[in-house]
């Protein structure tokens, strides 16, 4: 793997953690992960743009591309959510108060999401990385293959 090609997934990645996180940009990552399959089109478009013209489409280089910008991505998309949710507010709290709106809301409820629940904060961060690295992964390296066969320049015949 070249500079050139770790730089690019870097770039793509960081874009797209960075978008990922953003508080209703967020929502166009419902559309089957586009801001993240994105970012890894634009990892591969990055790497390969001053490359030579050749024969065969690197769609293997493209997912290579596409998982690591998906790491960086998941990475990125962790850190920026510290200082959003700083921000924001910590959402345990947010969903505290929502539940203490319902009206007929048991206490135990309300209790249990207090207090020693509130200790869980860091294992839920752990396992929201841990589900946002293996799906970024997966829908960046698509983005990657997709970007190889868009962005390739083909050899002329």
């Amino acid at each position: 793997m070249t500079p050139n090609r770790l730089k690019a997934a870097a770039i793509g990645g960081g874009a797209a953690g960075v978008a990922s996180q953003i508080p209703g940009l967020s929502l166009v990552n419902c559309l089957c992960c586009a801001l993240v399959v994105g970012g890894g089109m634009l990892a591969v478009f990055l790497a390969l743009r001053n490359e030579p013209a050749t024969e065969k489409t690197p769609y293997g280089d493209g997912a290579l591309i596409g998982v690591l910008a998906g790491v960086v991505a998941a990475i990125v998309g962790s850190i920026v959510l510290i200082p959003i949710a700083a921000l924001f507010g910590d959402p345990t709290e947010q969903i505290v108060r929502m539940l203490e709106g319902i009206e007929g809301m048991p206490p135990e409820v309300l209790d249990a999401m207090g207090g020693e629940a509130a200790g869980a904060v860091g294992a839920f961060a752990l396992l929201g990385f841990l589900f946002n690295l293996v799906t970024y992964v997966i829908f960046s390296a698509i983005g990657g293959v997709i970007g190889a066969a868009v962005f390739h320049k083909k050899a002329s015949a």
